[in-house]
């Protein structure tokens, strides 16, 4: 079969102008994407005024609040509870009744201290007051030290420990004793420590040396007995009846 010239050099510019066009490129996905948004900021651009807006969904999360201190406890001594389930107790001692449990690093103001320093009086974060011991709260007191405070409703036990010199000694742990009840006590720096009871308890209890802090002075820095010998409190233990007034007197030899 002949065809026309003029078809022939028809097809030959055709196949010309094929071979001679630029390969089609396939888009990679970053490039899709800006082709898309491009697109549709156009479209966006185009689309009549009076469409309604679309506001984007907005989720607001709101903190749980903050507790802080009241204005009336401004510049006052904090500490922190250092142990978890640390009793917040209606007096200075083991013996008395539990007001509260206080989480680790509840934050407390210290509004005094009892004799002795082995308890604070305290108010948490929620206006109740209490007693908690040294042991479990930690805190700095710039300043003047904390208000003694005079606890009520309760009765003293208390004693002194000195060597045979007369020098007081610190640092010297008693234990209270009466069945299963049992409190304790430490000397302060004069020598003398202060053990409260609950003021409906009565009858005799044991007063029993049973301690001796590496804070005494019967230590050396490293908690090793001064000169390598260690002492103990004479008597080892007295019994005494509660509601009496004499002090005791233990010898540390």
């Amino acid at each position: 079969m002949r065809f026309p010239r003029s078809f022939s050099l028809l097809c030959l510019a055709s196949i010309l102008i094929a071979a001679c066009a630029p390969a089609v490129s396939t888009a990679s996905p970053g490039e899709v994407e800006t082709i898309v948004a491009v697109t549709f900021a156009a479209m966006t651009a185009s689309a009549p005024t009076s469409a309604p807006e679309v506001l984007p969904l907005i989720v607001t999360v709101t903190p749980e609040p903050q507790l802080t201190p009241d204005k009336q406890f401004a510049n006052t001594h904090f500490i922190q509870t250092t142990a978890q389930n640390v009793n917040l107790r209606v007096g200075p001692g083991r013996l008395f009744q539990v007001r509260g449990v206080l989480a680790q690093g509840t934050s407390l103001e210290v509004v005094g201290i009892a004799r002795g320093g082995e308890w604070l009086y305290v108010v948490n974060q929620e206006g109740i007051f209490g007693w908690v011991s040294v042991l479990f709260v930690a805190g700095g007191f710039d300043g003047p030290p904390p208000s003694l405070v005079e606890p009520e409703n309760v009765q003293l036990v208390t004693g002194t420990v000195h060597t045979e010199l007369g020098t007081p000694v610190n640092g010297i742990g008693f234990a209270l004793e009466q069945g299963t009840n049992r409190t304790d006590a430490a000397t302060d720096d004069e020598g003398r420590f202060y053990a409260y009871l609950p003021s409906n308890l009565s009858g005799t209890w044991r007063v029993s040396y049973v301690s001796v802090s590496c804070r005494s002075n019967t230590m050396d820095s490293n908690c090793n007995c001064i000169s390598g010998t260690c002492g103990g409190a004479f008597p080892v233990s007295v019994d005494v009846t509660l509601l009496s007034s004499s002090d005791l007197v233990f010898v540390w030899k």
